[in-house]
């Protein structure tokens, strides 16, 4: 029974001010309640959670690991740091993140707790045979966590509105004018006016080459870079980006200067618009009317998202509204919006605002031939008189 991890984990503070550490004690005594107890005694603690920013914080992470580098902890740093054995969040710190890490604290918590060695030496090599399985166990435990973390970067958190209720239909929309987005968007409508060159965009942290007749866009990142998802998130500022028109021939200069790679455009604008609306779309859009879907999305590039597939199936077949599509694939809300948003940035998507003008031509043509007629009898009856 000693091996059995219960069901809350002792975790030690080290390192912090007190703003970080009242944000712990919220987490632990809000989301985190019943699952992690913060512990001031080190000696009780069966993980922990360390400022690596803190004063002389560097010289304590060293006293740390010499006493006690067998717990399993959390590194707090504005930094990005890849430490063996720790799990890293970034400050300032995001309630979300801090929880799905506290998730891999204690799973790493439990398993070193479950390897302690408690029976005689026959037992410990049983456990050793069998730490494969366990590792590989564990492993998976916490590559789901990631993975669960990634899709909320994707689709947010958000629970399905009530489409009668207008303070719930205001939180499904998002102004894309005021994020990295449209500034991209628009520098897309302008690059297709040339057959040759394209448009560089300087201001962000890296320069960026669009050329929207090759589907290519050059930068110095990944379209996952941690920074562009970061910017892609913050509000626009229109004055530190502008837009500069480059010839082929000063496009070919500019990015062997800056050795710029390339990566596909599509791929890039539709993962900037998954980090953006997270779950929302666009505001305007009509939630009631159907949507066209012009024609099948490149999956084989494209990150595709929860039940886009079946999304994309139904739409080609039968276009209906986003929550009609969420009712009928009985899917939540969010996942519908997501993939809306993306689609709609690369003009694969559409409302389908024609339905009114179609029943309007209808009517029209309906009562033409009555018009028609009465004019005719009204003739006759002159005749006739």
């Amino acid at each position: 029974m000693k091996n059995q991890p219960q069901k809350f984990i002792n975790i030690a503070a080290f390192g912090m001010d007190q703003r970080t550490l009242k944000i712990l004690e919220m987490v632990f005594n809000g989301p985190g309640k019943g699952d992690y107890v913060l512990v001031k005694d080190i000696q009780s603690a069966q993980a922990g959670i360390f400022d690596l920013d803190s004063l002389d914080g560097q010289n304590f992470w060293k006293e740390y690991q010499r006493l006690y580098s067998q717990l399993p902890i959390i590194i707090l740093s504005l930094d990005d740091k890849d430490i063996a054995g720790t799990v890293y969040v970034k400050k300032p710190i995001e309630v979300d993140k801090l929880i799905k890490s506290l998730k891999k604290l204690k799973l790493l918590s439990e398993e070193a707790l479950f390897s302690k060695p408690v029976e005689t030496s026959p037992t410990q090599v049983t456990d050793k045979l069998s730490q494969g399985p366990r590792d590989a166990k564990l492993a998976m435990e916490i590559a789901a966590i990631e993975e669960e973390e990634i899709l909320h970067q994707y689709c947010g958190y958000a629970q399905d509105i009530n489409p009668d209720k207008f303070e719930e239909i205001e939180k499904v929309y998002y102004e894309p004018s005021h994020y990295l987005q449209s500034f991209f968007e628009k520098a897309a409508v302008v690059s297709q006016q040339f057959e040759n060159g394209g448009i560089l965009i300087e201001g962000l942290y890296i320069p960026i080459v669009l050329l929207y007749q090759q589907n290519k866009i050059f930068c110095t990142c990944q379209s996952s870079d941690n920074k562009l998802r970061t910017m892609t998130l913050l509000p626009l500022s229109h004055g530190h980006l502008r837009m500069t028109t480059l010839s082929e021939t000063e496009l070919e200069k500019y990015i062997s200067k800056h050795q710029l790679l390339s990566q596909p455009l599509d791929n890039f604008l539709w993962q900037i618009a998954l980090w953006t609306a997270r779950g929302r779309v666009p505001k305007g859009t009509d939630l009631h009317k159907p949507i066209l879907l012009l024609y099948w999305p490149n999956f084989t590039r494209l990150i595709v998202t929860p039940y886009a597939l079946k999304i994309s199936a139904l739409w080609m077949e039968n276009p209906c509204s986003l929550l009609e599509t969420s009712q009928i694939l009985a899917i939540p809300q969010r996942y519908v919006f997501t993939f809306f948003s993306a689609a709609s940035t690369l003009k694969l998507a559409f409302v389908d605002r024609r339905l009114k003008s179609r029943i309007s031509s209808r009517q029209a043509s309906d009562q033409k031939p009555n018009a028609k007629r009465s004019l005719f009898q009204r003739f006759l009856a002159r005749l006739r008189a």
